[in-house]
């Protein structure tokens, strides 16, 4: 269904999780952003992903496009094109890590924002942002949008959406959670 591979992954996890999983989150991050190689033990990828199994939803490319077809018969998403990222300004890897940190918080914040983008007028998700593997940041405001469009739309539509199968039921409680800790993140 819709061209996906099912045996391929997206993971979606809170924007903001709470502690302990936070912390292990900023550990993590903060080590692929000063160290090559982790040089930590246990490697901060363990206790991260330890912490925040129960913050995340994986779906297959079959359950995403369950999701995504939810929601352009009730008005969720939209179609849109997918923002430009910023070039890598860096030859290597090592000159990333060489770089001074306000050229290295310069390029993150563009990263953010494009990860992030709205476009402007539009109201809901863009399919941009559950088509494919991110890195995606979907907020709050996305979701509340979404979810309004959702409970405007024809009853029979739910109705039916709800009713078949358990996909679309989860995908609803997560859009529903995830609205309160600041969105989600696609990867």
């Amino acid at each position: 269904m819709h061209g996906f591979d099912e045996g391929v992954e997206f993971s979606l996890e809170w924007e903001e999780l709470p502690e302990p999983a936070a912390s292990a989150r900023g550990r993590y991050e903060d080590c692929l952003e000063h160290h090559p190689e982790c040089p930590h033990a246990p490697h901060c990828r363990e206790p991260y992903e330890a912490a925040v199994g129960e913050y995340q939803m994986v779906l297959d490319g079959h359950q995403l496009g369950v999701c995504r077809e939810g929601m352009r018969r009730t008005g969720m998403s939209y179609p849109a094109e997918e923002p430009e990222f910023p070039d890598w300004p860096f030859a290597t890897t090592a000159e990333w890590y060489a770089a001074p940190q306000d050229v290295r918080d310069a390029h993150k914040a563009a990263d953010r924002a494009a990860r992030a983008y709205r476009v402007p007028g539009m109201a809901g998700i863009p399919e941009f942002k559950v088509r494919e593997s991110g890195p995606w940041s979907v907020g709050p405001e996305e979701i509340g949008e979404a979810l309004g469009r959702y409970e405007a739309a024809p009853a029979g539509v739910r109705a039916e959406l709800e009713g078949g199968g358990v996909v679309w039921p989860l995908w609803l409680g997560w859009l529903r959670e995830t609205a309160g800790r600041g969105g989600f993140r696609v990867d």
